[in-house]
Protein backbone atom coordinates (compact mmCIF):
# COMPACT_ATOMS: atom_id res chain seq x y z
CA UNK A 1 0.00 0.00 0.00
CA UNK A 2 1.35 3.41 -1.01
CA UNK A 3 0.16 6.67 0.50
CA UNK A 4 1.04 10.34 0.12
CA UNK A 5 2.13 12.35 3.12
CA UNK A 6 2.68 16.11 3.32
CA UNK A 7 5.01 18.07 5.58
CA UNK A 8 4.44 21.75 6.40
CA UNK A 9 7.64 23.83 6.18
CA UNK A 10 8.92 27.37 5.72
CA UNK A 11 12.48 26.48 4.65
CA UNK A 12 12.09 22.98 3.10
CA UNK A 13 14.39 21.49 5.78
CA UNK A 14 12.58 21.85 9.10
CA UNK A 15 8.92 21.87 10.04
CA UNK A 16 7.26 25.27 10.17
CA UNK A 17 7.19 26.95 13.57
CA UNK A 18 3.63 27.98 12.69
CA UNK A 19 0.63 25.67 12.49
CA UNK A 20 0.57 23.16 9.62
CA UNK A 21 -1.93 25.17 7.57
CA UNK A 22 0.19 28.33 7.86
CA UNK A 23 3.40 26.81 6.46
CA UNK A 24 4.85 28.51 3.36
CA UNK A 25 5.33 25.19 1.55
CA UNK A 26 4.09 21.64 1.59
CA UNK A 27 6.52 18.84 0.74
CA UNK A 28 4.90 15.72 -0.73
CA UNK A 29 6.31 12.23 -0.23
CA UNK A 30 5.16 8.81 -1.37
CA UNK A 31 5.34 6.26 1.44
CA UNK A 32 5.29 2.57 0.54
CA UNK A 33 4.00 1.12 3.80
CA UNK A 34 5.05 -2.46 3.01
CA UNK A 35 8.60 -1.67 1.85
CA UNK A 36 9.01 1.17 4.37
CA UNK A 37 10.33 3.38 1.59
CA UNK A 38 9.71 7.14 1.42
CA UNK A 39 10.38 9.08 -1.79
CA UNK A 40 10.19 12.85 -2.27
CA UNK A 41 7.65 13.83 -4.93
CA UNK A 42 7.36 17.62 -5.03
CA UNK A 43 7.09 20.90 -3.17
CA UNK A 44 4.19 23.30 -3.59
CA UNK A 45 3.54 26.81 -2.31
CA UNK A 46 0.76 27.16 0.23
CA UNK A 47 -1.60 29.63 -1.40
CA UNK A 48 -4.04 29.40 1.54
CA UNK A 49 -1.94 31.65 3.78
CA UNK A 50 -3.36 33.55 6.80
CA UNK A 51 -4.52 36.70 5.04
CA UNK A 52 -7.72 34.87 4.11
CA UNK A 53 -8.20 33.54 7.64
CA UNK A 54 -10.98 35.48 9.37
CA UNK A 55 -10.31 34.04 12.83
CA UNK A 56 -8.04 31.48 14.48
CA UNK A 57 -9.27 28.00 13.51
CA UNK A 58 -11.29 29.38 10.59
CA UNK A 59 -13.42 26.73 8.83
CA UNK A 60 -12.62 28.31 5.42
CA UNK A 61 -8.92 27.83 6.11
CA UNK A 62 -9.39 24.14 6.97
CA UNK A 63 -11.41 23.64 3.79
CA UNK A 64 -8.82 25.42 1.62
CA UNK A 65 -5.93 23.35 2.99
CA UNK A 66 -7.96 20.13 2.64
CA UNK A 67 -8.72 20.93 -0.99
CA UNK A 68 -5.10 21.83 -1.74
CA UNK A 69 -3.94 18.53 -0.23
CA UNK A 70 -6.84 16.33 -1.34
CA UNK A 71 -4.65 13.39 -2.49
CA UNK A 72 -2.73 13.28 0.78
CA UNK A 73 -3.45 10.72 3.51
CA UNK A 74 -1.09 11.92 6.26
CA UNK A 75 -0.13 15.41 7.47
CA UNK A 76 3.16 15.79 9.34
CA UNK A 77 3.94 18.93 11.36
CA UNK A 78 5.47 20.24 14.53
CA UNK A 79 2.26 22.02 15.47
CA UNK A 80 -1.43 22.16 14.50
CA UNK A 81 -4.08 24.73 15.25
CA UNK A 82 -7.71 24.22 16.31
CA UNK A 83 -8.57 22.80 12.88
CA UNK A 84 -6.90 19.52 13.83
CA UNK A 85 -10.34 18.45 15.09
CA UNK A 86 -11.66 18.81 11.56
CA UNK A 87 -8.74 17.39 9.60
CA UNK A 88 -8.44 14.17 11.61
CA UNK A 89 -11.77 13.05 10.19
CA UNK A 90 -10.14 12.84 6.76
CA UNK A 91 -6.35 12.85 7.27
CA UNK A 92 -3.99 11.19 9.74
CA UNK A 93 -2.13 13.91 11.66
CA UNK A 94 1.39 13.23 12.90
CA UNK A 95 2.93 15.64 15.39
CA UNK A 96 6.71 15.51 15.41
CA UNK A 97 8.70 17.05 18.23
CA UNK A 98 11.77 16.53 16.03
CA UNK A 99 12.07 19.73 13.97
CA UNK A 100 14.06 18.24 11.06
CA UNK A 101 11.91 16.71 8.32
CA UNK A 102 14.43 14.05 7.16
CA UNK A 103 14.99 12.78 10.72
CA UNK A 104 11.23 12.60 11.23
CA UNK A 105 10.71 10.67 7.98
CA UNK A 106 13.24 8.05 9.07
CA UNK A 107 11.27 7.64 12.30
CA UNK A 108 7.97 7.45 10.40
CA UNK A 109 9.21 4.37 8.54
CA UNK A 110 9.28 2.52 11.89
CA UNK A 111 5.59 3.17 12.63
CA UNK A 112 4.24 2.06 9.25
CA UNK A 113 1.70 -0.36 10.77
CA UNK A 114 0.24 2.27 13.07
CA UNK A 115 -0.08 4.68 10.15
CA UNK A 116 -1.70 2.02 7.95
CA UNK A 117 -4.29 1.26 10.65
CA UNK A 118 -5.29 4.92 10.86
CA UNK A 119 -5.28 5.51 7.08
CA UNK A 120 -7.61 2.55 6.56
CA UNK A 121 -10.28 4.00 8.87
CA UNK A 122 -13.31 5.31 7.01
CA UNK A 123 -13.63 9.02 6.37
CA UNK A 124 -15.57 10.86 9.04
CA UNK A 125 -14.17 8.57 11.75
CA UNK A 126 -11.63 10.33 13.94
CA UNK A 127 -8.12 9.19 13.20
CA UNK A 128 -5.72 9.06 16.12
CA UNK A 129 -3.06 11.72 16.35
CA UNK A 130 0.33 10.03 16.13
CA UNK A 131 3.15 11.59 18.16
CA UNK A 132 6.86 11.35 17.40
CA UNK A 133 9.05 12.39 20.30
CA UNK A 134 12.37 14.08 19.83
CA UNK A 135 15.23 11.69 20.37
CA UNK A 136 17.95 12.81 22.71
CA UNK A 137 21.29 12.99 20.96
CA UNK A 138 24.13 11.54 23.00
CA UNK A 139 27.68 10.79 21.91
Amino acid sequence: MKIILACGTDNKIDFSVEHFGSAKYFLFYEFDLEKKNIVFLKSINNYTLPEEEEKHGDLKKAKSVSELLENVSVFVANKYGPNIKRIKKRFVPIISREKNIEKTLSRIKKINRQIKTEVEKENRLDKKIIFIKREDVTN
